[in-house]
């Protein structure tokens, strides 16, 4: 059976004022009303879309956390401690400021992406979220509060099929071994710098000479070169990015 829409609100008594929107109804499955933040609110045409993901988390404690500072309407979808997140917002300022709360909320040990959108631009909004969250983990970015421009070329070039498709195939043979794609994280979290990647993942820098030297290899492309780094980079998003969504419940 498929599921069934959540209303964001119930249906106002009385007709609204022809100036204000009218109840938000997002057709996007799986979200459900946080409880400490129920009842009616004003019709709203602007959303904060935040993707999260957070190590350590339960569902129930990433619910408890957000429950904490959300406003009335907020609604989430989550699953393993990943998933998204809708707010209420004003503007883009308000959307970013609610992500960094959260980040705040939550300590180090989170990745979250933000975008803010009209309501009937809610699905694209969580598929830009979705997307940029995913792609910031596969590169072993830093955890805090990512936008859309930190990932734009990645996604630009991931955005079409055939090029993301050589790219995802191109970076296979290393994300098949765990111990070269820990070290090609490890050197794009570290802007190149091998010895800080070694360092990171505390091996020896001939460990990492040896394994960039793998990666080289079975790629064609060369990770201590800035071109080499960028393209292997880019397969990295293009690769997360063709993976099947099973972190996150899908969408319809």
């Amino acid at each position: 059976m498929a599921t069934q829409p959540l209303l964001l609100q119930s249906e106002p008594a009385r007709s609204a004022p022809a100036d204000r929107s009218a109840p938000v109804r997002p057709l996007l499955p799986g979200f459900v009303a946080l409880a400490a933040c129920a009842g009616p609110v004003a019709p709203t045409r602007s959303w904060a879309v935040l993707g999260v993901q957070a190590m350590g988390y339960t569902d129930h404690a990433l619910t408890r956390v957000i429950g904490r500072f959300c406003g009335r309407g907020t609604m989430v979808r989550l699953n393993g401690g990943r998933g998204h997140v809708l707010a209420p917002a004003g503007d883009r300022q308000q959307a970013l400021r609610l992500a960094h709360r959260m980040r705040t909320e939550f300590g180090d040990a989170v990745w979250i992406s933000v975008t803010w959108r009209p309501y009937a631009e809610l699905a694209g909004g969580v598929r830009e979220a979705e997307d940029v969250l995913r792609v910031v983990c596969a590169l072993g970015r830093q955890p805090g509060v990512h936008q859309l421009d930190d990932v734009a070329v990645e996604l630009a070039v991931a955005s079409n099929l055939e090029v993301s498709r050589r790219l995802a195939a191109l970076i296979e043979p290393v994300v098949k071994r765990p111990e070269l794609l820990r070290t090609l994280e490890a050197l794009i979290a570290a802007d190149g710098n091998r010895a800080r990647a070694a360092a990171d993942l505390i091996i020896h820098r001939s460990t990492i000479d040896y394994r960039l030297g793998r990666i080289e290899a079975l790629t064609g492309h060369s990770p201590v070169r800035v071109r080499g780094l960028q393209t292997l980079c880019t397969a990295l998003a293009a690769h997360a990015l063709t993976r099947p969504r099973s972190a996150s419940p899908s969408e319809a």
